[in-house]
């Protein structure tokens, strides 16, 4: 279940300590068949630069919602579903430029599974510009837990019901929040 979960959402937090400081990042990271992980991130991303391995807290996140009282069949005080899945895990940073051009092309396989026909060519100029600065992540996994939060404790009518409420399509509550994101993120920055 856990792994499916992963596939599913593959877009991780990984938070870490250095220097008396908490570092996160948001890194879409995907499983191999022996259990570790693997992702890449900017050269220059603060958490992961002079560094070869840490330990790291990494969340994935599901759908996650407020399920109000009229959501149930029965009559039922309000509640906070969401799905997540915690890990703790070692993390080794690549340089090499094989290792990570072979994460490169992992990446877009995986990717390609959705709709996508991109494939990594190492002779893309685009690609030979771009390797030197990013660095490849290998993770290993110490410690999974998945916390799912469904309303498993309620009448199966009342744990479907909010299962539906969750899943239910309100992406257009914040649309227009989301336009002024877009647009205050386009406009030029200044200095």
């Amino acid at each position: 279940m856990i792994d499916r979960f992963v596939d599913a959402f593959p877009l991780a937090m990984i938070t870490s300590h250095r220097d008396g400081q908490f570092r996160c990042s948001h890194i879409p990271l995907w499983r191999q068949p022996d259990g570790s992980l693997f992702g890449h991130v900017d050269g220059n991303n603060s958490q992961f630069k002079g560094e070869q391995s840490l330990s790291a807290q990494i969340v994935f996140m599901g759908p996650s919602a407020y399920i109000p009282p009229q959501a149930y069949v029965s009559r039922q005080l309000p509640t906070w579903n969401y799905l997540a899945v915690h890990m703790q895990a070692n993390i080794t940073v690549v340089d090499d430029p094989r290792h990570k051009l072979e994460i490169l092309e992992q990446t877009a396989t995986r990717l390609s599974e959705q709709p996508s026909d991109y494939q990594v060519d190492e002779r893309d100029p685009r690609v030979i510009s771009n390797l030197p600065h990013i660095r490849g992540l290998v993770i290993k996994p110490e410690n999974t837990e998945g916390r799912f939060k469904l309303s498993q404790d309620k009448s199966s009518p009342d744990s479907s019901a909010a299962l539906r409420w969750l899943l239910d399509d309100r992406k257009h509550e914040h649309a227009e929040f989301l336009m002024e994101l877009l647009h205050a993120a386009s406009k030029p920055q200044s200095n």
